[in-house]
């Protein structure tokens, strides 16, 4: 099956964004287009439609190509989208090492020749396919680094559950269960804070903007709360999130619906989904 790539067209003159359409259509009909007139509008659209690349045209008024570049590039949703502007006004080798430094993915001078888009359009499409297929492999690492957590947590589980035994057979003897004590704080602290604290860097790296994206458009959330949308993203299972954050099944179901409420999202919205989009 085809992958339908959404590209997205920039250009204040209407005759542009047509000819530019009428060759993607000829060589790419698979493709979805979606048109603009302004770079402000193309920058609406682009936070909202997930966009797979942009062809923009340099010079426009209000918000120019590079304005645009620059726009997208600053915003932590969009600035993996490649970028290939168009100018037919803007040719000198100074000009293109404007582009390329703000960002710019590629540079292409007008007439547009059909096969010259294409070339470029494949070799940007290229690099769409290796930036997901990155993240995959990182959000396939977080996941196994999870997993590994709620290993680690099960098992020292297991072992307090052993202490708090043996506890109870050396009773009357304080040295012993004085031991037995200092073992299970030093459990539950490490636990609770060392392992999680690793889990909670590694996924930082792979998204460093979603903590701080939910935390400003929803601040009514709890330390707690965030430390569950961060496993609901990563597509943990309820018994599995309790494992890592030490807590019941149906404690956890509770937070789920708090936080449902919280992000105003409603039964009939992932809310895996929801979270993936911040």
């Amino acid at each position: 099956m085809m992958n339908r790539y959404k590209i997205l067209i920039v250009d204040d003159h209407p005759e542009n964004i047509q000819t530019l359409t009428r060759c993607y259509e000829t060589l790419h009909p698979e493709y979805i287009l979606y048109q603009a007139i302004s770079g402000k509008v193309a920058l609406e659209l682009a936070g909202t439609l997930k966009i797979d690349l942009i062809v923009s045209d340099w010079d426009m008024p209000g918000m120019s190509g590079i304005d645009l570049v620059r726009a997208l590039k600053a915003n932590s949703r969009t600035a993996h989208i490649p970028i290939i502007i168009v100018t037919g006004v803007m040719l000198s080798p100074d000009n293109l090492d404007i582009a390329l430094s703000c960002g710019a993915y590629d540079y292409l001078r007008k007439p547009v020749e059909h096969t010259e888009l294409a070339a470029r359009t494949h070799a940007a499409i290229h690099y769409v396919e290796m930036h997901r297929k990155g993240l995959a492999d990182k959000n396939l690492e977080l996941t196994q680094k999870s997993m590994l957590l709620t290993r680690n947590n099960q098992f020292n589980l297991e072992i307090v559950r052993n202490l708090e035994r043996l506890e109870i057979l050396v009773e009357g003897q304080p040295e012993a269960q004085s031991i037995i004590g200092e073992i299970l704080a030093d459990l539950d602290r490490q636990s609770r804070e060392s392992n999680w604290g690793h889990f909670e860097m590694a996924f930082h790296n792979v998204h460093p903007e979603f903590c701080k994206n939910i935390i400003t458009t929803f601040p009514g959330l709890t330390p707690g709360e965030l430390r569950q949308c961060i496993l609901i993203r990563l597509g943990m299972n309820n018994k599995d999130m309790a494992s890592v954050l030490y807590q019941s099944p149906d404690s956890i179901r509770v937070t789920r619906f708090r936080i449902r409420r919280k992000l105003m999202v409603g039964n009939d919205t992932n809310l895996q989904s929801f979270l993936c989009s911040i």
